[in-house]
């Protein structure tokens, strides 16, 4: 890595692998460099960079679109915000991709725009997989193409499945990439020592993937048009218990359509923040920090999935506010 470059972790993955949590985790274990953060979300609404806890490090949101095609411009742009509010203290950059983000035109940004190459060099490409529902994933061309144009990846949530099914994950992993390492893991947890410091990313081993991916063009991709996203942003507290059999009952219903959800949540008489995340039929709540005196206690809630009833959803979580 040049010393006079900043180097660039590229965290991909699946919609509710784990990104932002290993994200957090790496944050977590820094004490000693100034890292620059740069969060794509697929939905309008930004909650994982809410999640983001980043008391010392720099924070951009991008939303409303993936870096790898629509909001690709505001990659270039936010990255070299980053670098001019932080100037000459920035030691490092971490990209979050949206779930839904395709590396190459991620990657070919960073290695085809003039100005940050002078200024930053991909240090690795990591991608983070979701152990338990991968089986489900992988006729997806954005999860294999996430898993290919890593170097690292991260087999996350492995203590939700067997032994066997874990072996046969990491058979089916290796047929679309040979050389990348493997880290085993649950919730996230790696050391940042494992990820950050050493450079992983090849040029030459991209080449052989795409061998176009220096060129200009060529690289923007289509969504499926079926996978969308709808919000809501309301105040007013919601009752927990109307809240706890609504989001039950929509994940019995509409599970498989419904991709992931997450949301930043305020309970009626709760003084903390609780975190929202679903991954199909998986729901998992948590208590977060106190809500500030002066904070205003807005829910935000994103849906993603296939043939979405947005006003269905969106009125649906409107019904569980408290009522006196």
């Amino acid at each position: 890595m040049s010393a006079s470059k900043i180097p660039v972790t590229v965290i991909s993955g699946f919609l509710g692998a784990g990104k932002t949590t290993l994200v957090n985790h790496l944050l977590s274990q820094n004490q000693h460099y100034k890292i620059g953060v740069v969060v794509n979300e697929f939905g309008e609404v930004g909650i994982d960079g809410q999640l983001i806890v980043s008391e010392q490090e720099a924070l951009i949101e991008i939303n409303n679109g993936c870096v790898c095609c629509t909001v690709r411009a505001d990659l270039v742009a936010s990255v070299k915000e980053m670098l001019e509010l932080a100037g000459h203290r920035l030691d490092r950059l971490i990209i979050e991709t949206s779930g839904l983000a395709d590396p190459a035109p991620v990657l070919q940004t960073f290695l085809a725009d003039p100005d940050l190459r002078t200024r930053v060099e991909l240090e690795s490409v990591v991608t983070v997989i979701d152990a338990l529902h991968l089986s489900g994933q992988l006729s997806d061309e954005i999860v294999r193409e996430q898993i290919a144009f890593a170097d690292t990846l991260i087999l996350n949530k492995t203590d939700l499945v067997s032994q066997d099914t874990l072996a046969s994950i990491r058979n089916q992993v290796r047929l679309i990439n040979r050389t990348a390492t493997v880290v085993q893991t649950n919730h996230s947890q790696v050391a940042a020592g494992a990820l950050l410091g050493t450079k992983r990313f090849s040029l030459p081993n991209l080449l052989m993937i795409e061998p176009d991916i220096l060129e200009d063009e060529g690289h923007d991709h289509e969504h499926d048009a079926s996978i969308s996203s709808c919000s809501v942003i309301t105040s007013g507290a919601l009752d927990p218990d109307r809240f706890n059999r609504w989001i039950n009952q929509l994940v019995n219903d509409q599970g498989q359509r419904l991709m992931r959800m997450k949301g930043l949540l305020h309970f009626f008489s709760e003084a903390r923040r609780f975190h929202f995340h679903s991954v199909h039929m998986l729901l998992e709540a948590m208590p977060g920090r106190r809500w500030e005196e002066s904070e205003i206690r807005d829910n935000r809630f994103v849906f993603i999935g296939r043939d979405l009833d947005s006003e269905q959803l969106r009125q649906g979580f409107l019904d569980c506010l408290h009522t006196a």
